[in-house]
């Protein structure tokens, strides 16, 4: 057996950590009996050996398109300890499959029968082979693969420096970029999060984020499991169901991005006043988007517990900086990662309390985008990442956001480029241009809205609204689209999308 220190690829993790007990609980999940670290070994063992009997080798790509639930975690962590994973959003439409399966170069899909998804349409139109997961519905986690493709041979399992999984990020331009994984970053991540918030075999994670997140399958899922802990899975989870959750299962803490917190809030604050204390939790985690002062003092207050806001992003594994407490208001915290700096447009590091760009390097950054040549020479600047926001260090070193150079618009967590949604305006045969931007939010933080130029009267808001609902996943889908005589730009041509913020914020 191995300490976490000496943790270097998922194999490690999950099948050499000292920190794992063998008949200690790994997963739990309403309607199934729990699934313990021995069942957990067995079933991802399963995997690798399945696919391997496919035809599938270590640096094959495999998508996949499942619900939430348990088993959708675990055909993760399988798939990525002897493979190459793709989490895809399961509202994409299956032009957007298309797209990114030729973009990831996958080379099989899995998708959990009976599930109603255009992935399996989109994988047969690419020639792509499709694999069903089947679950078992007795014990949380387990699952069975079809077509069935057992192998005598024992499983191989990928090594430190193969890619364990890739992540879709969106982009300022249509096409979205891939974020390669490393088994090596990934096991140094969870090795970070769980020092970061100590985690232990005694923690207990509520996993109420998506599984094609970061935080959904990095900090909410591996990094607990590394420590020995349990996580205790949700498929759609719905916020009526926190109260049951928290007094039945006992959860240490749960992650959420804003719109999710919110609409938690709305719920506890039904219950009677100090119904809720004592209670089990450690803490509460925010990612995705600033956090409202207003959910964070109600949520501490019904709770009791603090509620501790991370800024990150998927090219580190996940969180850059954490605002433990003592924490500082305005601040997303102190930097997590093994470099955090300022830079200027010219690669000069900035002194404190000036603002700039915010450049990270060390073993938690990523080595550049998936076959992107011209993108990696833009964002490395002599080893930094250069993340694409706006920030300053004051003098106790902790990080303040104010802007991003990036044309993305974050709906509740869920990043959309603008362009790629112009793009599909545009496609329709009755509008002659088309500029997204984006509008406040309350529970979502921001949202997107349109400017289209029609070529005919005759296009209605209704008609375009379906045409687009066809074509892409609903979080893409504008808000509101307001027919206009022109789109506004500036002298080179280029969309004026803060022209378009600036107007139309007040009414969407």
């Amino acid at each position: 057996m191995r300490s976490v220190s000496d943790i270097l690829c998922l194999e490690d993790l999950f099948f050499h950590n000292s920190n794992q007990d063998p008949s200690g609980t790994a997963i739990e999940s309403p309607g199934y009996t729990p699934l313990t670290y021995r069942e957990l070994q067995d079933q991802i063992r399963y995997v690798v050996k399945s696919l391997a009997g496919q035809g599938l080798s270590r640096k094959d790509r495999i998508a996949i398109v499942t619900s939430g639930g348990p088993e959708t975690g675990v055909l993760i962590i399988s798939v990525m300890t002897g493979f190459t994973g793709a989490t895809l959003n399961p509202q994409f439409r299956a032009g957007e499959y298309r797209q990114y399966f030729r973009k990831f170069r996958i080379n099989a899909v899995i998708i959990r029968r009976g599930d109603a998804t255009p992935a399996r349409e989109a994988a047969e139109q690419e020639g792509i082979p499709v694999i069903e997961m089947i679950p078992e519905g007795v014990r949380a986690g387990r699952f069975s693969l079809v077509p069935a493709a057992p192998s005598d041979k024992p499983a191989v399992f990928a090594g430190p420096d193969d890619i364990a999984i890739l992540i879709q990020t969106s982009g300022t331009t249509a096409a979205p970029k891939i974020v390669p994984l490393q088994h090596r970053l990934i096991c140094t991540v969870a090795r970070r999060v769980c020092a970061t918030f100590r985690f232990s075999q005694t923690d207990r994670c509520l996993h109420i984020a998506p599984y094609y997140h970061t935080m959904g399958i990095f900090g909410n899922f591996i990094a607990p499991l590394c420590a020995g802990g349990t996580v205790i899975c949700t498929r759609d989870f719905i916020a009526p169901d926190i109260v049951m959750y928290l007094r039945q299962y006992r959860p240490t803490f749960y992650s959420a991005g804003p719109a999710v917190h919110q609409a938690i809030l709305r719920e506890l604050k039904k219950c009677p006043p100090g119904d809720l204390k004592p209670n089990s939790l450690r803490f509460i985690r925010s990612a995705s988007a600033a956090l409202p002062d207003r959910i964070r003092d109600e949520l501490e207050t019904i709770l009791g517990v603090p509620l501790i806001e991370t800024y990150g992003m998927s090219e580190v594994g996940g969180a850059i900086t954490t605002n433990l407490p003592p924490a500082k208001r305005g601040s997303v915290g102190k930097p997590v990662v093994p470099h955090l700096a300022i830079m200027d447009e010219n690669g000069i590091i900035l002194p404190q309390d000036t603002e700039g760009e915010i450049v990270v390097k060390g073993e938690v950054v990523f080595q550049g985008y998936d076959d992107a040549a011209d993108e990696n020479a833009s964002v490395f600047t002599n080893g930094w990442f250069r993340t694409g926001d706006i920030g300053y260090l004051d003098a106790e070193g902790y990080l303040y956001l104010t802007g991003r150079k990036k044309e993305l618009i974050n709906k509740g967590g869920e990043k959309i480029a603008p362009v790629e949604v112009d793009d599909v305006l545009s496609s329709h045969p009755l509008v002659k241009e088309a500029m997204c931007f984006k509008i406040p939010d309350p529970a979502l933080g921001e949202d997107i809205a349109a400017l289209v130029v029609r070529n005919s009267p005759d296009l209605t808001e209704l008609e375009l609204r379906a045409y687009l609902l066809d074509r892409i996943a609903p979080f893409k889908v504008p808000r509101k689209i307001h027919f206009v005589d022109a789109v506004p730009r500036n002298p080179t041509g280029k969309p004026l999308r803060r022209a378009g913020t600036e107007k139309y914020s007040a009414d969407g």
